[in-house]
């Protein structure tokens, strides 16, 4: 170890937020009881495939943790969890509602370069049919959509640059658009399917999660 862990060293890091957030949901947390502990723990076992007697394998992110350690942190996780829902649980039908087109997942083509004249050749080639996605996106693509022969997604809409996640959400199935401009890049992209938001429990967990950093974002002002 190279000595205690700084302020500093944490906001370069980019850990100091987590690190804020996961404070202040276990401060405000507290008062929540857990009804069975013993439940909370056969189900976290469960979930990172522990044997609950023995605590181990230790999951790669508890990693150096005792036993005891690891089964505070499982109850504390219920305990927040459960906070979560008492707090802001009827919260979650309206803002689900609200935010319903930008919680769309989207699959969708993707070339990106930096020459507007390159995106418009690009554009024009696979608009009459001359070339695919999957072939130009190997020699023309300037990010990680060079590996997937273009093809990028599902991804949530509103987790994407707003210009591009606009230009989707208005795009129908199959629709090929025209070149333009985000972040430095030309970009030509098609809408290739629609993945309806659905408000099942991981994406419930979410928007719990996303109304209580909220919460402490608003009262940090």
């Amino acid at each position: 170890m190279d000595g205690p862990v700084q302020f500093e060293e944490l906001a370069g890091y980019r850990l100091l937020n987590p690190l804020l957030k996961a404070r202040f949901f276990d401060r405000e947390s507290r008062g929540v009881e857990i009804e069975n502990v013993d439940d909370v723990w056969n189900a976290f076992c469960e979930k990172h495939r522990m044997d609950p007697a023995t605590a181990s394998p230790i999951p790669a992110e508890y990693a150096g943790c005792e036993s005891v350690r690891i089964r505070e942190a499982a109850a504390r996780e219920a305990r927040i969890a459960l906070w979560k829902e008492q707090a802001f649980g009827p919260q979650v039908g309206e803002y689900f509602d609200r935010r319903k087109g930008m919680l769309e997942r989207v699959v969708y083509s993707l070339l990106r370069v930096r020459e507007a004249g390159v995106a418009r050749e690009l554009w024009f080639r696979l608009r009459e049919g001359e070339a695919t996605f999957a072939e130009l996106a190997p020699a023309h693509a300037g990010g990680p959509e060079k590996l997937t022969g273009g093809i990028v997604g599902p991804v949530v809409l509103g987790a994407m640059h707003p210009v591009l996640a606009d230009r989707l959400r208005g795009a129908r199935e199959g629709e090929l658009l025209e070149p333009f401009a985000v972040a430095g890049w030309h970009l030509v992209a098609r809408m290739e399917k629609r993945i309806p938001a659905v408000l099942d429990a991981n994406l419930r967990a979410g928007i719990l999660d996303e109304i209580a950093t909220k919460r402490m974002e608003e009262d940090g002002r």
